[in-house]
């Protein structure tokens, strides 16, 4: 058992998922303890909890005190407690993700091949919905292309990527302690930690091999809730930190994006009425625009794992995927609406 690593689960009424991250990490190639911090449990998640702690030396658990700033806060309570612990690295994971048997080993090679790294995140894969609603399994499938996406961007900008996600990531304790922790008023405090980890010089990155799986939403109400708060999360970290040469990337994303929707929206009306009378086979350029696009997609399918016949319909017919984009558009604009006349929301 690797002794310089601790996975912390923050868990607040997790009684039903609980017990699967922990035989996750138990089944683990390089094992580590195991800290579960629960977080104003009021169901069973406890008692789930000692039983594997009756069975395995190596789980533990750890009770927040009138924690309100939930899992930022229940991780900055623990933090406290564990600040002078000889440990080199911090697991920290959601309590709803799984996660792949060599995920710990794979992420603490890389973290000890560079000094500079501060924290490594997973891949970010969705887990399966066995649902029959046809509706929620379209926003199911469309999450999947999107995440894959989110993966493929990673890869591509390395030790750039934007944010070093929740769902499973592998921190440099000197490197957590030294930033202070989390912002527990933060919204989006993983995407706070990234900047932060940035600005004080550190690095970040992806390990791919680090495979991770969580639940997305198939609810539209639960999706555009999340998405909200995501986008004015990531607004208001950037206006809590300003223009410098760690934001400035992400600031101007925003005021691309404000001028190239509207285009999005001509373009997809365009798209529908050229396809359904026949001018699109007879416009060579936007043919050509149409091929590389489909081809650029179809290239990036390579990082969703269990891939159907139908991912690749999906991707090729692009219609869906558009259609979902200006989706979220319309949410991001929802965001910027509550961003700027500082409308109250709660979470």
């Amino acid at each position: 058992m690797n002794t310089k690593v601790l996975a912390i689960i923050p868990a607040h009424n997790e009684q039903n998922q609980i017990g699967t991250v922990i035989e996750d990490l138990l089944n683990q190639s390089m094992p580590v303890p195991i800290l579960v911090v629960l977080d104003n449990c009021t169901d069973g998640t406890k008692a789930v909890v000692k039983e594997y702690l009756k069975m395995y030396r190596q789980v533990y658990f750890y009770e927040t005190v009138h924690n309100t700033k939930k899992k930022a806060g229940a991780i900055n309570q623990i933090l406290k407690v564990i600040w002078d612990y000889p440990l080199e690295a911090l697991l920290i994971m959601d309590a709803d993700t799984r996660i792949d048997k060599y995920a710990v080993e794979h992420a603490w090679k890389v973290l000890k091949s560079d000094d500079s790294l501060s924290a490594i995140c997973s891949k970010a894969g969705v887990l399966p919905y066995q649902g029959k609603n046809i509706f929620k399994r379209m926003l199911y499938r469309l999450q999947r292309l999107e995440y894959s996406l989110f993966d493929s961007q990673r890869v591509e900008t390395f030790l750039g990527i934007k944010v070093v996600h929740g769902m499973a990531a592998l921190h440099r304790f000197s490197a957590i302690k030294s930033v202070g922790g989390y912002d527990d008023d933060n919204l989006v405090e993983d995407y706070d930690l990234t900047v932060r980890y940035k600005e004080s010089g550190f690095k970040v990155t992806v390990d791919l091999n680090m495979k991770a799986y969580t639940e997305v939403p198939v609810k539209l109400k639960d999706w555009w809730v999340q998405r909200l708060r995501w986008n004015r999360g990531g607004l208001e970290t950037l206006k809590s930190h300003g223009w410098n040469k760690v934001t400035r990337k992400d600031i101007l994303q925003h005021y691309f994006m404000n001028i190239m929707t509207p285009f999005q929206y001509v373009f997809l009306i365009a798209f529908i009425v050229m396809l359904l009378q026949g001018y699109l086979l007879m416009h060579g350029l936007v043919l050509v625009l149409t091929l590389l696009g489909m081809v650029s997609g179809i290239y990036r399918l390579k990082y969703l794992e269990d891939r159907t016949v139908f991912d690749y319909i999906l991707r090729f017919s692009l219609i869906p995927e558009m259609a979902y984009g200006l989706l979220q558009s319309f949410n991001q604009y929802h965001a910027y609406f509550k961003f700027l006349f500082n409308k109250k929301q709660s979470w």
